[in-house]
């Protein structure tokens, strides 16, 4: 782990988390050759010109070996995923003090804590779910919360607020504890030093209070761009609970200048599927209704015009009627395409 400024000397934490990411590519390697070599057996079994060995028991030892193989090497590939992974939170850069970060360009990312177990969690089938089992060991390595810097970080140094008392920080955002004595001016500092805010719709009174100041003290609008990994209910509870803590702190904590806060902007509805039956022939050949209900992790933004005015951009799986892989990435770079355009034209903030 690295501590101090964004480019800071590695401490002794440092050649242990290069060890273990060394370890889990050895391991990744291994059991990715192991297990798709044992499935490459195991199928070879079934290809016309074999299957009249089945009456003999060499023909099913063969196969039995190769499903054993296979099934071990994705527990080896497994493990070396979660090996790199813990890691790469022993190289993590960390924030002694956020006030290194003036007149540094940086976007803020804001969740609930309690969305950091499912941000640090892998990928667990390919995207559109459904794969067979030579294709689980291409599974990307990269945890939810870095595919999310990965796709933002372009704008900035991805920031966040650590949770209290952590020993080591999730990979993705570099982390840096609040002063426990006045955590909310801090976080106001960093709203308005932001280059953008995203934040992460979810239940919490710390989250509910920080979109609040966000819509208090942002300006140009368009910096805020609201990440929705929940569900429709979760969506519905958090706004009801912005409209409450906005009508609360406009009542009684008065602008600075004076002025009157400004209006709550309408969070837009949760959009519906696009297609939320599916005819049988589509069911078929999708392979099931298990794998329509594939969801994306990241499953829209909300962004803001000038003037306030919501967008929820909702990455919607039923609108294609073949889900596969590469229909679903063009899926989310199509309807993307507009936000990021949005955010590349804010002017620098630092």
């Amino acid at each position: 782990m690295r501590t101090g400024k964004l480019l800071s000397p590695v401490d002794e934490r440092w050649p242990k988390g290069r060890r273990l990411v060394a370890a889990g590519w050895a391991l990744r390697l291994a059991g990715g050759v192991l297990g798709v070599t044992g499935w490459l057996v195991f199928r070879s079994g079934w290809t016309s010109d074999q299957l009249s060995g089945m009456l003999h028991p060499a023909w099913w030892l063969r196969g039995l070996a190769g499903l054993v193989a296979a099934a071990v090497g994705l527990r080896i590939f497994g493990a070396g995923r979660r090996l790199v992974v813990q890691g790469k939170r022993y190289t993590a850069d960390v924030i002694d003090a956020f006030d290194v970060l003036a007149g540094t360009r940086y976007v803020l990312y804001l969740r609930p804590f309690s969305n950091d177990a499912a941000m640090a969690a892998l990928d667990t089938d390919i995207q559109g779910g459904g794969a067979q089992p030579p294709l689980l060991f291409f599974l990307s390595g990269l945890t939810h919360e870095e595919k999310l810097v990965h796709r933002f970080g372009l704008f900035g140094r991805v920031i966040a607020v650590g949770r209290p008392g952590e020993h080591l920080p999730p990979i993705g955002a570099v982390r840096g504890q609040l002063p426990l004595d006045d955590w909310q001016g801090t976080v106001s500092s960093l709203i308005e030093g932001a280059q953008m805010v995203l934040m992460a719709a979810g239940l919490g009174p710390g989250t509910v209070w920080e979109f609040t100041e966000a819509v208090r003290l942002l300006q140009p609008s368009t910096r805020l761009v609201v990440l929705i990994y929940c569900d429709a209910a979760t969506y519905e509870s958090f706004r009801e609970a912005v409209a409450v803590e906005y009508e609360r702190r406009s009542r009684t904590e008065p602008q600075p200048s004076g002025t009157a806060w400004p209006p709550l902007p309408a969070l837009p509805d949760y959009p519906l599927p696009v297609r939320p039956t599916r005819p049988r022939w589509e069911v078929w050949l999708n392979g099931g209704r298990k794998r329509l209900r594939w969801d994306f992790v990241l499953k829209g933004v909300v962004v803001f015009d000038p003037g306030w005015e919501a967008t929820f951009t909702r990455f919607d799986p039923t609108a294609l009627r073949m889900p596969f892989a590469l229909t679903l990435g063009r899926l989310v770079k199509r309807e993307l395409r507009p936000v990021m355009a949005q955010l590349e034209a804010l002017p620098p903030r630092n």
